[in-house]
């Protein structure tokens, strides 16, 4: 019995010479000592194909390993920046429908929505400018403001004897059927607005206001917001199928579901009725579109300013006005479109909020572009710095640039009509501390008081001399510009410095040496000064971190003191 299982054995390894390389104890497992558990040849190639699938996973494993050797996450683990833990508890999003309608969350009936609620979540407000002011006597205006969504507003009439507050959720006259909104203004400022607006309170064109909205209405309202973000993104989807030239920006949904408002802005006229006909087939409303241009898209979409801030034109800006090239060419602003354009890519309407303070300014100067002429040669205008009251000119020719005061350059021109020629501009130019060294000295003195005022060990006495520094330093400059500009009137009406004109400028040339040499010890003393500054606030911040450490009593002592 024993020669035989030998011989089957043998005659195995025979018929299959790769299993040469198989281990003696891996052949034994297929070997029993019963007749009927002799291993098979198809056995022996079944456990080989099953040896080299192993292999060749474990060199898969091995390749898809970093090639520093770390450790890899097993198939079933969580990535912790895509899925979110299990074990945490998980807050649902949900969106916001009321909040572009001037609420957080859904109103109650016959209940006004608050005021801080309403100024803090809508796009653009109405300010009651008389809130608080005893009206006069006679009847109450019958007509009131209605907000909905975003910045569309209108005018509605009220029924008699219905008295409503700003803030009633009221259910008005719809084309057709009826809508929601907010009341936002009422009394003689609604009075005015519709005035502003151009609109006849007594017209036929103001629909009338039905009641306060009910339970069912606010329902039925709700049901009606909840649509519009699907509809928006399928009107998106549906346009670019039919290779329209449009952009949709919102849509709005009447308050009884019956009608809906698309938005939209398009370069050139679009023909879209058969995107009307698809839109009434596949959302069952009646189908209004309404086109805007930018400045209103950036209104009701909203965003971010370059300023950091968002939008006026979406939070408080009501009333729009055009916004001019003259405007920024007031201002004296370089024609850059990057920075002149807002995110509608018109001009920034900001550009407007200073520039009658720069028109007013404008009226001290002599006209613009006037060239004056000396003995020396003509003068041609560059530039003009209108808050300083600066205007700079180039000699015919030549690149430098001399700063004389708007004074100086209308007497010289009162000279130039007389026929009179001074001998130099170099007599009348202003010394002035470059842009750069008044920021940096200007930044290097906040920047010191700045750690000042976070240091713990700082008293109210430090506190009142560095208000007293400031305010020397604010006179110091201020004395220092007024010598500038007397000094300057001096050397206009005197004759003897005319008559030394050449030992002047070598004056004015050694003082400017001098100048420059101070200005770069001076940038390179701010400089040093400001990195140990730095040190020295970093070494603050370490220690008071240390110190609350370790004695928590001090920090929450300080915190309180603080805070009141």
């Amino acid at each position: 019995m024993e020669e035989q299982k030998d011989l089957v054995k043998n005659q195995a390894i025979e018929d299959h010479p790769v299993d040469q390389n198989i281990p003696q104890a891996d052949k034994a497992v297929f070997v029993d000592d019963d007749d009927d558990n002799v291993a098979t040849a198809e056995d022996l190639e079944a456990f080989i194909r099953d040896r080299r699938e192993k292999e060749k996973q474990k060199n898969e494993k091995k390749e898809k390993t970093d090639v520093f050797g770390e450790y890899a996450a097993p198939e079933n683990s969580i990535d912790p920046y895509l899925e979110p833990d299990p074990t945490l508890p998980w807050v649902k999003y949900e969106e916001p429908l009321f909040l572009s309608r001037g609420c957080r969350r859904k109103p109650e009936s016959y209940v006004p929505v608050n005021e801080s609620e309403t100024r803090s979540c809508c796009k653009v407000t109405s300010c009651n400018w008389m809130c608080g002011i005893r009206q006069p006597g006679g009847p109450t205006f019958d007509c009131v403001e209605v907000r909905f969504k975003n910045n569309r507003k209108e005018f509605f009439r009220l029924p008699d004897g219905l008295e409503v507050t700003e803030g009633d959720v009221v259910a008005v006259e719809g084309l057709p059927g009826h809508d929601i909104g907010i009341v936002s203004l009422t009394g003689e400022v609604c009075r005015i607005q519709m005035k502003k607006r151009r609109v006849d309170p007594n017209g036929e064109n103001v629909r009338k206001l039905f009641r306060r909205a009910k339970a069912s209405d606010i329902d039925r309202w709700m049901e009606s917001l909840q649509n519009e973000g699907s509809a928006l993104m399928k009107t998106r989807r549906i346009a670019q199928d039919l290779h329209l030239e449009m952009k949709v920006n919102d849509v709005e949904y009447q308050g009884d579901n019956s009608k809906a408002i698309f938005y939209y802005t398009a370069d050139d006229r679009v023909d879209f009725r058969q995107l009307i006909k698809v839109l009434a087939d596949e959302f069952h409303v009646r189908i209004e579109m309404k086109q805007i241009g930018v400045r209103q898209e950036a209104g009701k979409v909203g965003g971010l300013g370059t300023c950091g801030r968002e939008l006026c034109c979406s939070t408080w800006l009501t009333n729009f006005k055009s916004v001019t090239t003259s405007a920024a060419k007031t201002q004296q602003i370089l024609p850059n479109p990057q920075k002149l354009a807002g995110q509608c890519g018109k001009l920034k309407c900001c550009l407007n909020f200073e520039c009658d303070v720069y028109a007013d300014a404008l009226k001290k100067f002599p006209p613009a572009n006037t060239p004056i002429r000396f003995k020396k040669g003509l003068a041609m205008y560059k530039k003009t710095d209108v808050l300083r009251g600066i205007m700079w000119y180039a000699y015919e020719g030549e690149n430098d640039l001399y700063a004389l005061t708007a004074e100086s350059v209308k007497n010289i021109i009162a000279m130039n009509r007389n026929q009179e020629y001074p001998e130099r501009m170099e007599d009348y130019q202003v010394e002035l501390m470059s842009t750069a060294a008044l920021a940096q000295e200007t930044d290097n003195a906040d920047f010191e008081r700045e750690l000042r005022r976070m240091a713990d060990d700082m008293s109210d006495e430090d506190v009142v001399q560095d208000s007293r520094n400031d305010r020397h330093d604010r006179d110091r400059r201020d004395r220092r510009d007024r010598k500038g500009h007397n000094g300057d009137g001096r050397q206009h009406g005197s004759d003897q410095q005319r008559q030394r004109g050449a030992d002047q400028h070598s004056r004015n040339e050694h003082r400017q040496h001098n100048n420059d040499r101070q200005r770069d010890e001076q940038r390179q003393h701010s400089d040093e000064q400001r990195v140990r500054a730095a040190d020295h606030a970093v070494r603050n911040s370490n220690n008071r971190h240390n110190n609350a450490r370790n004695n928590p009593r001090r920090s929450s002592n300080k915190d309180k003191r603080s805070s009141e």
